[in-house]
């Protein structure tokens, strides 16, 4: 009976497993999209199996399933299709473009490519339509007041030259906050002034570490990732040309004084030289005119207007096997110097994206940058041009022609100041120019091994060459740039060269379904760095023969100088997402990194995120808000040192070496650990709303730690430091009208910030541009990063230092204590101890916005940025030199001179010259029309659209700031290019900072002024 039972037991089990296989079929089809085209790549998957599969070239797919079951067909950019099993074996489905989907999804810091609702950090994002407005010369310049935290600092308005960019706070002391950048997947060693705006699709930024741990010890001070427009597989070709025309000016000059304080003969006709040079008038003011004749602007002599104009073209297309995007751009900028060649750049792109198969596919990203610049007005010469015009007394002719031989332009005029030479005669015979090719180049090869796993692997090229030279003729006159070059000549050439090579390969378990309420993707990476450099100058005086520009032209020994780096990296790194029903989110980021960078003794460095998502709306209904997401993040990374900072260093000169910085086997790379706390909100169908609380902290600052003489090395790089940073961040979108017609969007951007040097393991030491004697920046425990030290002149008698006689002082018509008897002498803050070293001021702004509007009415489009930053003081530095020389305009106020060579203070930081650096900028404007349709005519048959517009950049500026603009960096740039000229403006760099810190270092020094332009522009689309 038992047997007969078994037996039983085992058909029933058998027939019933035979049912069940009779209901499994093969489901075949074919995937749409909206317009009717075939989707290649179309997941399709069995809800609640691992069983799936992917859709070929033309749409069709198969997979088996059982009746009952339900297929769900899912594609980026369309909405998600669920279809069940019936009867039927056919099951054709045509998608819906998923619009909010496909402007989402962001890349940065993720596993694969995820909404901005499903992340669980903050991530700043521009997108096309916003740089479209008003296309910035360079891809840096675009971000300026358009996402919360990010500060940019710019040289001015010097063509062709990079812009520093801040994410955040300030996270060290000695290498800079300049984020890293990916274009394309290719990770940039060199700057973004090569790559033009109008390729770029959008911008995703992820502003600290929090968000940037998957990146490493590269990536404390952010990621800036560029995304490049790519091909559509419409079937149809695609062209756009767009051309602006324009000029520039400076945005203001500088209002100088157009008097003076010396003797005058009787008549007025000429200064009184009865004692063989010029006296001080009895009165001690400056208040004499000058004598009877020209009276000359030298700011008019060296400023012009300049023109620029761009040329854009693009054709783009493809199917959906190949899809391509091919680019040029040109684009000619004369600057606002006089006498100064125009900057050029050509600008070359290919993007192709090709589906080798259903499975292999092969993305390719190539570009190419050609510029040259005349380096007449660089950062090291900008001084020597702006200089001797805002300090030259006005009486002189810079267009007489030299005596000696007849040339334009007489160098030595000034007859008052010999050591003053004219510029325009250096502009006219100084011939610098500087040289730029860029490629940079990506491929990646994706092999879909399953619906729920891919691999990648892609290599990736970022080359740069630098070439400049530098030609003094034999027989120039003047002794200004190079004393050493009068009448004998000078020539200098130097050569940089970059290269940057990553490979990477991934493994991507993209996200594949456990269960119809459980999402995961999980990737593992592997990246190998290779970066090698090599720079090579040589120069030389004394030329045999005028007008040949060779080397072989010095009789004089050369100067030959070279250096060489390679560094290497080896990363591992693994991220996690995950979900649960899309409401309940978390990110998880290990990475393990060794860099010939780090000590030998510290070869390996950990870094690792953590993340929490809540969307609360997905479970609690809040009248009027439609999202509502809570934020947790926290996670490290790190800051490299530079290059030589780990080995000995010795300077060699004339073949004799000279012991420098010991090595240190032990140097580690500075590590951030960020905790970010936000929240994201949507609510009245019409606004978004974020907001972030920061707080990070960056360890092992690498800092230059001075050694006694028994060391036999005057210093030792070290990690040797703390900064703690806080930052609040908002921003708030809105659409205000939405219409057929109208519609109006509105955005907002703020945020606050400050750091503090929490800790020093080294004494306290002054930093930044300038001298030692003159440098105001100081870094010790407990201060803010950014304050500066100097003498405090006093501003009420109660700061009187103790002991004075307030009966003796008075407080001047400028504001300052003075000695009552005289009125000559500004009195300096002392305290007990006789110190007259204070705090007089702090580069931090109370706060930055920026606010940005799009106003559409039918074909007419109106868009303008406003940029405000509140605070934030500057050492106007320039101002300081016109104190001494007496070419201020405050200088005749009726005050005497001496009162202010007593705030000139010899050259020394003087509280007198701290300014507030406030202002509201007009930063963008543009004013658009469109054709397009009927509206076109007749041409309408081969153009789709006609787009006619005014733009303008910098049209006003509200500030009290006194300087040409307060939007002011020092005259560090930080591109290769400064490897390749000479040091000839006497503004050197602290060790402790290589290459200068702009975003820190707050001093107007004669800078390249800002420009401000207007331009017309025209835009075909076919």
């Amino acid at each position: 009976m038992k047997v007969k039972k078994l037996f039983g037991t085992l058909v029933f089990v058998l027939l019933s497993i035979a049912s069940v296989q009779s209901q499994e079929k093969t489901i075949t089809g074919t995937i749409l999209d909206q317009t009717g085209t075939p989707l290649p790549g179309v997941n399709i998957i069995v809800q609640g199996t691992a069983n799936g599969t992917q859709s070929d070239f033309d749409g069709n797919y198969a997979i088996t399933a059982s009746i009952g079951q339900t297929l769900v067909f899912t594609y980026l950019g369309q909405r998600t299709t669920q279809r069940e099993v019936g009867a039927q074996n056919v099951i054709n489905v045509q998608m819906e473009e998923d619009a909010q989907a496909l402007e989402e999804v962001v890349v940065t810091g993720s596993a694969s490519g995820k909404s901005l609702k499903e992340l669980s950090f903050a991530l700043g994002q521009v997108k096309n339509e916003l740089l479209e407005n008003v296309p910035a010369t360079s891809a840096a310049a675009a971000l300026q007041g358009k996402v919360s935290g990010v500060s940019i600092s710019s040289p001015g308005g010097q063509p062709g030259s990079n812009v520093s960019i801040q994410l955040r706070t300030a996270n060290s002391l000695s290498t800079g906050q300049d984020p890293l950048v990916i274009v394309d997947g290719v990770i940039l060693e060199g700057g973004l002034a090569d790559i033009n705006t109008e390729d770029i699709d959008r911008i995703e930024i992820a502003k600290g570490a929090a968000g940037a741990s998957l990146y490493g010890s590269r990536a404390a001070n952010g990621v800036i990732q560029i995304f490049t427009k790519r091909g559509k597989g419409n079937n149809k070709i695609n062209v756009t040309y767009r051309s602006e025309l324009g000029v520039k000016e400076i945005t203001s000059k500088y209002d100088l004084a157009t008097t003076h304080r010396f003797k005058l003969t009787a008549d007025g006709s000429a200064f009184d030289l009865t004692s063989g040079s010029r006296e001080v008038d009895d009165d001690g003011l400056s208040d004499n005119r000058y004598p009877i004749g020209n009276i000359f602007n030298y700011q008019d002599e060296i400023f012009t207007t300049g023109v620029f104009n761009t040329h854009y073209a693009s054709i783009s297309g493809g199917d959906e096997k190949t899809r391509y995007l091919f680019s040029y751009q040109r684009l000619q900028d004369e600057g606002i110097y006089v006498l100064v060649d125009d900057y050029r750049r050509d600008n070359f792109r290919l993007n192709l994206d090709n589906n080798l198969s259903d499975k292999i596919s092969v993305k390719t990203s190539l570009f190419y940058s050609n510029s040259n610049r005349d380096a007449a007005i660089n950062s090291g010469t900008t001084v020597g041009i702006l200089f001797p015009a805002l300090i030259t007394e006005p009486i002189y002719d810079w267009n007489a022609v030299n005596e000696e031989d007849g040339s334009p332009y007489n160098f030595d005029s000034n007859t008052f100041d010999p050591n003053i030479k004219n510029p325009l005669y250096t502009l006219a015979n100084n011939d610098k120019s500087e040289k730029r090719n860029r490629v940079l180049g990506n491929v990646a090869l994706d092999y879909r091994v399953t619906p729920w796993l891919k691999l990648n692997g892609s290599y990736s090229y970022d080359f740069e060459n630098n070439t400049f030279q530098d030609y003094i003729p034999k027989g120039y006159l003047s002794d200004d740039p190079d004393g050493q070059a009068q009448n004998i000549g000078f020539i200098q050439r130097s050569n940089f060269n970059g290269r940057a090579q990553n490979t990477r390969f991934n493994a991507l378990f993209s996200p594949f379904s456990v269960d119809s309420d459980y999402n995961l993707a999980l990737r593992f990476s592997y990246l190998h760095e290779r970066y090698e450099s090599e720079f090579n100058n040589s120069e030389g005086y004394n030329l045999a023969v005028s007008g040949i520009r060779s080397l072989d032209n010095i009789t004089d020994s050369p100067s030959v100088s070279s250096q060489a780096q390679e560094i290497l990296t080896d990363s591992y790194f693994v991220i996690a997402d995950f979900d649960y029903k899309d409401k309940y989110i978390f990110s998880g980021v290990a990475r393990r990194e060794g860099s010939s960078l780090f000590g030998p003794n510290t070869r390996w460095a950990n870094y690792f995120r953590t993340s929490l998502a809540y969307r609360v709306t997905e479970d609690i209904q809040i009248p009027g808000v439609q999202e509502l997401k809570l934020r947790a993040s926290y996670g490290t990374a790190g800051i490299r040192p530079s290059y030589e900072m780990r080995f000995e260093t010795f300077l060699l000169r004339n073949g004799s070496p000279t012991r420098a910085t010991i090595g240190n086997n032990d140097l580690r790379p500075a590590k951030t650990g960020e905790l970010e706390l936000g929240l994201n909100m949507n609510f009245l169908d019409r606004f978004s709303f974020e907001f972030n609380y920061v707080k990070a902290k960056t360890e092992d600052q690498i800092l230059r730690v001075p050694l006694s003489a028994a060391a036999g090395f005057s210093a030792q790089w070290r990690n040797a430091g703390e900064i703690d940073a806080t930052t609040y961040e908002a921003s708030l979108n809105a659409n205000i009208i939405k219409s057929d017609n109208v519609s109006w969007d509105l955005g907002i951007v703020w945020d606050k910030s400050e750091q503090k040097v929490s800790q020093l393991d080294v004494p306290a030491y002054l930093t930044g541009p300038g001298t030692q004697e003159t440098t105001l920046f100081r870094i010790e425990e407990g201060q803010n990063f950014g304050v500066m030290y100097g003498n405090d002149f006093i501003t009420s008698l109660s700061d009187l230092p103790a002991g004075s006689n307030a009966s003796d002082f008075v407080v001047n018509s400028a504001g300052f204590v003075v000695d009552q008897a005289t009125g000559e002498t500004p009195v300096r803050r002392a305290d007990a101890s006789g110190n007259e070293f204070f705090v007089i001021g702090d580069i931090t702004p109370d706060f930055r916005m920026g606010i940005n509007t799009t106003f559409n009415y039918k074909n007419v489009s109106l868009y303008a940025l406003f940029d405000w930053k509140q605070g934030g003081d500057i050492y106007n530095k320039t101002k300081q030199w016109l104190y001494r020389d007496g070419r201020h305009t405050d200088i005749t106020s009726g005050l005497p001179y001496n009162f202010y060579q007593g705030l000139y203070n010899v050259n020394l930081p003087s509280s007198a010259f701290v300014e507030d650096g406030s202002f509201v900028k007009l930063r963008e404007l543009s004013l658009y029309y469109t054709l397009k349709g009927e509206s076109l005519g007749s041409v309408a048959n081969f153009i789709d659209t006609m787009k006619f517009g005014f733009v303008g950049r910098n049209l006003l500026t509200f500030t009290n700031y006194s300087g040409f603009d307060p939007e002011i960096t020092h005259q560090s740039e930080s591109n290769r290019a400064n490897l390749t000229t000479r040091d000839t403006d006497g503004i050197g760099n602290d060790p402790n900072t290589p290459g200068g810190d702009p975003n820190i270092f707050k001093v107007d020094n004669f800078p390249y002024p800002t420009t401000k332009t207007y331009s017309f522009s025209v835009q075909l689309t076919f």
